[in-house]
């Protein structure tokens, strides 16, 4: 499981990565014609990422979840989702 998590994770920063080089290379009218681009990522830092990632979904399947949501008063993820939106519209 931990390693279909980390296979996922990776997949994730690999595509972001690559729409961030996407959009440097059209805003700046340069490109990587014909070449590969091979990133390296700390297996330390993958695995913080994959523990948080685990107590994330574990909190957001409890119940403690679903009554926070219904009374509005969950902070956790919503404001996680306020800052992934800011940052979509930037």
């Amino acid at each position: 499981m931990t390693d279909e998590i980390k296979d996922q994770i990776n997949d994730i920063i690999e595509g972001e990565i690559q729409n961030n080089i996407n959009e440097y290379i059209e805003k700046e009218g340069k490109g990587f014609k014909g070449q590969e681009l091979k990133v390296n990522v700390n297996e330390e830092e993958l695995n913080r990422l994959v523990k948080v990632y685990k107590k994330m979904n574990k909190y957001r399947k409890s119940p403690l979840f679903a009554v926070k949501t219904m009374d509005n008063t969950e902070k956790i993820v919503s404001e996680m989702i306020e800052e992934l939106k800011k940052d979509s519209t930037e």
